[in-house]
This record gives structure tokens, sequence and C-alpha cells, in this order.
């Protein structure tokens, strides 16, 4: 047996199909048939009971699929401890979505780089709900996301909070609301500029609105995935939109736009993910810089 009949066969299963196992491998459906196949051959045991609408493991196949599991894992942490052992590593590796990596992540890595100018970086960016299947896929140290990521071989550290809040453009009207919550009954009054995809943000609002604003109907003026592209909308009056506070600080500040507060919103959580082992000294001290520089709130938050 080999590595990539292995791995058919777990993929398979975890899957649920050999299709999705194929998407996932990039492999044709034929090429993953054929591995399990010979797999079977070589064990002279049928491992996954098939027909043309279902897939389930044997009794054979549930004792072989933890210990295909097992191999898979220790084929990669060998090939990491070789990589470590043979060559000096500095590049970190991090898998993020490009919205963290623009907002929460840039200013991270400026303050790291001043302390470590030789270390280089490689931003692998995807949607939120590929990031768990990178990791398993592409090995890399470490990644950024909005919820916990169950995988054995990773540690995970709430590192970072945001509350949504509704931004407006700067004009009379909303600078005389001060710097109070953001009255409901204008959710019912203004077009609003929302995001067009289920991202977690907008899923949040959602929530709210339902529990908030059961009989407001909104006015939808443009459905937009960029939050920079928001943001400029807003400032130009087209709407108002209700996002999170990290990206608008230096627009507020500057006063292009305005920022008021939404009541019983939940935050924004952003959790840091890292290899348990088989770090290089340059991302080990990439890693500690991260834990050693989560916001106090947050921090004590995390420990409670």
């Amino acid at each position: 047996m080999d590595f990539k009949q292995l791995e058919s066969f777990v993929v398979a299963v975890d899957e649920g199909s050999f299709s999705n196992a194929a998407e996932r491998l990039q492999l044709s459906q034929s090429m993953v048939t054929i591995h399990i196949r010979n797999l079977e051959s070589e064990l002279g045991a049928r491992l996954l009971n098939r027909t043309t609408r279902s897939m389930e493991l044997s009794p054979a196949g549930r004792t072989f699929y933890a210990y295909a599991r097992q191999m898979l894992k220790l084929n990669r942490d060998s090939i990491f401890a070789l990589s470590r052992a043979s060559q000096e590593v500095k590049a970190v590796n991090i898998i993020s979505t490009p919205y963290i990596v623009r907002y929460y992540l840039t200013d991270r890595i400026i303050q790291f780089k001043r302390q470590y100018p030789d270390v280089s970086f490689n931003f692998i960016t995807c949607a939120h709900s590929e990031i768990s299947g990178r990791l398993q896929s592409e090995g890399a140290e470490f990644a950024f996301c909005t919820m916990k990521l169950m995988n054995s071989d990773y540690a995970v550290k709430h590192i970072d909070m945001a509350n949504l809040v509704v931004i407006t453009p700067n004009a009379p009207r909303f600078r005389k609301l001060g710097t109070v919550s953001f009255p409901n009954a204008l959710f019912g009054e203004e077009q609003l500029i929302t995001r067009s995809s289920t991202s977690t943000l907008q899923q949040e609002f959602l929530r709210w609105s339902k529990l908030n604003i059961p009989d407001i109907k909104l006015k939808v003026a443009a459905g937009v995935d960029d939050t920079e592209t928001i943001m400029r909308l807003v400032a130009a009056g087209v709407g108002i939109s209700v996002i999170s506070e990290v990206p608008v600080r230096e627009a507020v500040s500057e006063g292009k736009l305005l920022s008021f507060p939404i009541e019983g919103t939940m935050p924004y959580h952003l959790y840091f993910v890292y290899k348990k082992k088989y770090l290089s000294a340059e991302q080990t001290a990439f890693r500690n810089f991260v834990l050693e520089n989560v916001p106090t709130g947050v921090r004590e938050a995390s420990e409670e």
C-alpha cells in the first residue's frame, strides 16, 4: 500500500463520497476509486460498502480507518521533522481570509518585522469555510479565523475581539445623534448596504435583527462583500451599514465616516491557530509574539 491509497480512503470517509474526496484531493473520481480498490485488494478485505446512493464503513473499514489516519499523521510529522532538521526555515506560513489579513494582521506583521527583519511571510488566503481544509491539506504553521477549529495537531487561542457598529455618512442628521447607540427605528428609514455573502458578521446582524427589529423592513441599497467598497459607498451617502469597528477606525478619526454602537450584538472574535510541534526558531518567535501581545481585556476574558 502507499500513502495515496491511504489518503483517498480516509478523505472518502471524511467527505462521505468519492466525488467529494476527488474534489478535495484534486483527483478524478475514477482515480480515487482505483486507489481504494487497490488498497482493499492488498489488505484482502472490503473497507467500504458502496451502493449508487450511499457509502458506509464495513466492520474491517472501521478498524482500519483509525490506523490509516495515524499512518498519514506520522507521515506528515516525519516530513515536517526532516525538513526542519535539514534546513533553516525562516518563512512563516499563515492561512486566513483576506479581510483578517488586511485589518487584523498587517499591523502585527509590521511590528514583528521590526524585531525580526529576516523573517519572510507567506499568506494563503481563502474563504473562512475553507481554512480548516487548507490547514489539513497544506500543513501551514498558523491560521487566523473567527471560530475555534478542531484539529489535534493545532492549538487555538482567543486573541482579539471587536464589536459591531453602524457606520453612516458624516452628515448633520447623523452628527446630531452624538455618541448614543444607533436608534433601531432608523433601520427602517435609511438605505442599508449589506454583505452579499453569509459572512460571520452578516449572520450576527441577521440574528440581531430578528430579535430587535422584527417588524422593520430593511431597505437594502446594495449587497457588497468588499469592506473598502462598503465604506466608500457609505461615505458617499449611498446608505448606512453594519460592520466591525476595526476597519472603520481610521476613516472615523479622519472624519470620513461616523460610527455608532449597536446594543445587543455579539462581539466579533478572532482566534489564533498554531501548530503544536515542529516550529522553527523564527516560527516559534512569531507564535510567542502573537500570544504575548494579546490585548489585556481579551486575555483576562479568555482565562476566566
